[in-house]
């Protein structure tokens, strides 16, 4: 036990260490006014970073189009729209058999359920 505590102690220290080591080499590249071969000059604005999860963002949420085809509009019954899109992701993964156009599932005697998740 006191062996697995100490790997995961010099783990840490060593994580933690590694930006401030790479920083000190020598050669590593200097950033900062005053480096670099434009001594000083702005810096191209950089553009935001892409979303996480490659998502496109509407009235319903954000849906990755790596899950597969955009889901259709909500039931009438869901009332919590700007959610829509999780719940169905949420429901694809627990249920094989969910259907998102009517956001039922089926059980194992066949019966359709609608998904609570």
């Amino acid at each position: 036990m006191k062996m697995l505590l100490r790997c995961a102690l010099a783990a840490a220290v060593i994580a933690a260490a590694a930006p401030s080591i790479a920083a000190a080499r020598p050669g590593a590249p200097q950033h900062g006014p005053g480096h670099g071969p434009d001594h000083g000059a702005q810096a191209p604005a950089k553009k935001p970073a892409p979303n996480a999860h490659n998502g496109q963002h509407n009235a319903y949420g954000q849906w990755n189009k790596a899950w597969g085809a955009k889901p259709p509009a909500p039931p009438k019954h869901w009332t919590k729209k700007g959610d829509w899109y999780r719940h169905v992701r949420v429901c694809q993964q627990k249920y094989r058999s969910y259907n998102a156009r009517t956001d039922t599932y089926r059980t194992s005697a066949g019966k359709p359920r609608r998904c609570t998740l």
